[in-house]
């Protein structure tokens, strides 16, 4: 996974698609991670590398959860209850940058997917269901749904969404997906929801759920051989 300075100051690891065709699946940490933490999901998720993968890291800024001390973070968190402000500008400027990052993959005749965990699947909700950016599909492993009263209703562009949580999460409690859920149903959005015996974590079973919903947009594909 060669490191790219062009794209993205920040950082970028990349992961090539078996086609120079691919789609691109973008891939978000999480709050104080960095791209090296989720690099692993590519080869579990997709091991047939019907798809490319990019993992970005986050700007390293002042977290005010964190007391202010700076930590990769995709914008500034204010608290973890469902009730806490929440940073509006901050999203707003970021889903731009990523806006950019994702027009130049799109640039390339991939279609993109756009996914992330915890405030990395906050980020990538918002991104295309907030910000509008036009992704094939988009995915949310242990997140939250940002600005959740601002949501719009679906469009027929909408694109599908799946959703992976732990039962156990003491961090984003699983009833924040759920509340989540049942909103964005009313509003017509397609949601496929998941839940398992975990905390604030991945897991296997979660990934494989993962693995069919991606290759459920990548159509009919030729077998792969095992050589």
């Amino acid at each position: 996974m060669p490191l790219s300075h062009d794209l993205w100051p920040e950082g970028l690891l990349t992961r090539p698609g078996r086609d120079a065709d691919a789609a691109c699946v973008v891939l978000l940490h999480g709050l104080g991670a960095s791209m090296e933490d989720l690099a692993g999901v590519a080869d579990l998720a997709d091991p047939e590398g019907r798809f490319r993968w990019i993992f970005p890291n986050a700007p390293v800024r002042p977290v005010r959860i964190n007391g202010g001390r700076p930590m990769r973070a995709w914008y500034d968190v204010y608290g973890f209850d469902i009730h806490s402000a929440e940073d509006a500008e901050g999203l707003q400027d970021m889903a731009r940058r990523l806006g950019a990052l994702l027009d130049h993959e799109a640039g390339k005749g991939s279609s993109i997917i756009l996914g992330g965990f915890s405030q990395g699947g906050a980020m990538a909700l918002y991104t295309v269901l907030h910000a509008g950016y036009a992704s094939k599909a988009v995915f949310a492993l242990s997140a939250y749904l940002p600005l959740r009263a601002h949501l719009a209703a679906a469009t027929a562009k909408s694109p599908p969404i799946f959703w992976a949580h732990g039962q156990q999460d003491a961090v984003l409690p699983l009833s924040y997906m759920e509340i989540a859920q049942q909103m964005m149903k009313a509003l017509g959005y397609k949601v496929s929801a998941h839940s398992y015996p975990m905390d604030h974590t991945l897991c296997e079973d979660e990934l494989l759920d993962l693995r069919t919903f991606l290759h459920s947009l990548a159509g009919p594909q030729e077998a792969v051989s095992s050589q």
